[in-house]
């Protein structure tokens, strides 16, 4: 019984130490993160909410993004999505496929309009294949 008192907090510790070692998409995502097509393409994700879209060192356009379960009619407690707000309001989703895994430097996403990925890198040195 002593031994059963000496294990469950011992268990009890180690996943909550696990726990906070996995940090969530919102902190992940924050960074730079360049096109793997169009290395001259970053977007920018900033701690306030904002990701700003840069072509060759110019910035094109600037959206509020949230990170979720679901997006416009996607909604899955497995999955999570970003969804991208213009300023005129206009939303755009993105399925998350994965972010910088096992620090391996991509940003894997889905357009959900057309279905096409996108794959992002966080060095422009960085080959993907």
């Amino acid at each position: 019984m002593k031994k059963l008192f000496f294990i469950l907090p011992l268990l009890l510790f180690a996943s909550a130490i696990f726990a906070q070692s996995q940090d969530p998409s919102s902190k992940r995502i924050l960074g730079n993160w360049f096109s793997d097509t169009h290395r001259t393409t970053k977007w920018v994700f900033t701690q306030d909410g904002r990701v700003y879209n840069y072509d060759k060192d110019i910035m094109k356009v600037m959206y509020k993004y949230t990170i979720s379960h679901s997006c416009q009619n996607n909604s899955d407690d497995t999955t999570e999505y970003i969804t991208l707000m213009d300023r005129d309001g206009d939303q755009y989703c993105f399925k998350i496929n994965g972010i910088n895994e096992n620090k391996n430097g991509i940003l894997s996403l889905i357009n959900m309009s057309t279905m096409q990925p996108l794959i992002f890198v966080n060095d422009v040195n960085l080959r993907t294949q």
